[in-house]
């Protein structure tokens, strides 16, 4: 039963090369730890601290426990012990499986890069949250940008319409307006519109169809999500440039809103709209992580299978 003491530990064991004694440089892989809880969250979507070694090269260690808070919240998705709602998969260590090509495969190279980068920032969001709510949710901002820089769009792919009747109205009414617009595209980096587009384009049916909510008010919905992603992405910009706390809303949040209800009584009225319409950090959570298992889906990892279907 989940509560706010509870925890599972796991031993990985990692069958290693043979260390030669005359080698100059010993291997060293501790790191391996790290990315396997990379993996485990995102695959799971639950939290996976790693402890350290316990014995590489004949020198035993003594696990690093004090990384991990004595108590955390059950009643957030990625605490509790049941499985996701999204791809559905049961919290059995085997189904591991699912992404061994990662573990492998040197055609997903960069695939597997961008992922444990991506996921890393992932992994860090549900580890701070009850501690520093604000870094946790620029964290999960952090691993879709990640994730956007992977892909390619042309410049025109990114123009909303207003900027599409102005580049126009440019070439049409101006002397070397072609050229002129071209410039202007140039020089465009459409960082949140990229930002924004491959969140939207990862985002299938099958995310909308299902909630982790209590009800429907509080469920991300699909004719809200753009405009829900482009604020989380001003949130994040707000804080980064001008220092803008949004702690307090994000701490009054339920365990499993994916939305925010009503607005937040505060002065600043740009910062109430932004607030009222961005997700909440479980909504932003649950986003990116189905942002990152679609990403690797697309890339030949397949994560769905007869026993993953969305219930």
């Amino acid at each position: 039963m989940a509560n706010p003491f509870s925890r599972n530990f796991y031993v990985l064991s990692i069958k290693t090369p043979e260390w030669k004694e005359d080698t100059i440089v010993i291997p060293n892989y501790a790191y391996l730890g790290e990315i396997f809880c990379i993996y485990m969250s995102i695959l799971f979507g639950k939290r996976f601290d790693s402890h350290g070694l316990l014995e590489q090269h004949g020198g035993f260690h003594v696990p690093w426990v004090t990384n991990v808070p004595p108590s955390c919240n059950p009643k957030f998705p990625y605490n509790d012990h049941s499985p996701r709602i999204d791809f559905n998969i049961p919290l059995n260590l085997g189904e591991l499986k699912r992404i061994s090509p990662l573990f492998y495969s040197e055609e997903l190279e960069d695939v597997r890069e961008v992922f444990l980068t991506a996921g890393r920032f992932y992994l860090q969001g549900i580890k701070e949250f009850e501690n520093q709510p604000e870094v946790a949710f620029l964290s999960l901002i952090t691993c879709g940008e990640i994730l956007s820089n992977s892909f390619d769009y042309s410049p025109e792919d990114l123009l909303d319409e207003q900027l599409k009747q102005d580049i126009q109205c440019i070439q049409k009414n101006l002397k070397n307006g072609d050229k002129i617009s071209r410039r202007i595209k140039s020089r465009l980096y459409q960082v949140k519109a990229k930002y924004t587009r491959v969140i939207i384009e990862l985002l299938d049916e099958q995310f909308f169809s299902c909630t982790q909510a209590p009800n429907e008010i509080t469920s991300l919905k699909k004719d809200e999500i753009e405009k829900r992603i482009n604020a989380a992405y001003d949130l994040r910009s707000r804080y980064v440039h001008s220092g803008q706390n949004f702690r307090r809303w994000l701490s009054a949040i339920g365990e499993r809103q994916e939305v925010p209800v009503g607005q937040p009584s505060i002065n600043d009225k740009e910062l109430k709209k932004v607030l009222a319409r961005c997700p909440t950090f479980v909504g932003l959570e649950r986003i990116m992580r189905y942002c990152l298992l679609q990403f690797i889906q697309s890339k030949g990892v397949n994560i769905r299978n007869s026993t993953s279907e969305t219930a």
